[in-house]
């Protein structure tokens, strides 16, 4: 490059060029110097945010009420603790289709979704969220006289500690139906970014 600056540097000065071209090509070598800097800096970023983002922990599962076939699901005289076995998604394995408790794997706030069906012939349909074994973050609950399949659905963000539990309970004397082909009842959740 040296040889091709001198060449021109000569070439111009043959031709009659009244102007500094060694001045100018230096401005010009520096500035390509300052930019391949910034370049190398901004490459560094990136690869500091891919690395960020690959060591950042996955969080997400969707899982179904029942694992096959169609049936309902019925609390008796109890609360019944729901496990959603049919899983659909578990990335991070916090999700447990045995105990039916996502355990949160890292401190953070994260989102839980959940969708339930039973057919309503003056009967109610209820669901409740609870945190940790104990604390119920969310009841809901529905009343239909007309035999039809009727629906509970919401969500809630939840700012959770390391090992906090999440799961869903169907009250005493309550029940659901699912189909697994259908999946009319679901519970999911993720990890919107941790803390």
């Amino acid at each position: 490059m040296r040889a091709a600056i001198s060449l021109l540097v000569l070439l111009l000065s043959m031709c009659g060029v009244q102007t500094d071209v060694s001045t100018e090509l230096k401005e010009l070598r520096d500035m390509v110097v300052e930019l391949k800097g910034r370049l190398v800096a901004s490459e560094s970023k990136v690869e500091a945010l891919e690395n960020e983002i690959k060591a950042a922990p996955k969080v997400a599962f969707s899982a179904g009420l029942r694992e096959s076939g169609y049936g309902s699901t019925e609390s008796g005289d109890n609360d019944l603790n729901l496990v959603f076995s049919r899983v659909i998604t578990n990335v991070g394995e916090a999700y447990s289709s045995t105990t039916g408790f996502f355990t949160a794997p890292v401190k953070g706030v994260y989102y839980f979704r959940f969708t339930v069906m039973d057919y309503l012939d003056k009967r109610w349909v209820q669901i409740r969220m609870h945190k940790n074994g104990k604390q119920q973050l969310m009841w809901l609950a529905e009343h239909d006289t007309d035999g039809m399949a009727s629906y509970l659905s919401s969500g809630l963000t939840l700012q959770l500690e390391q090992l906090d539990t999440v799961n869903m309970l169907l009250p005493a004397s309550y029940r659901l139906n699912d189909d697994s082909d259908y999946s009319h009842c679901t519970f999911s959740g993720f990890l919107l970014f941790p803390l």
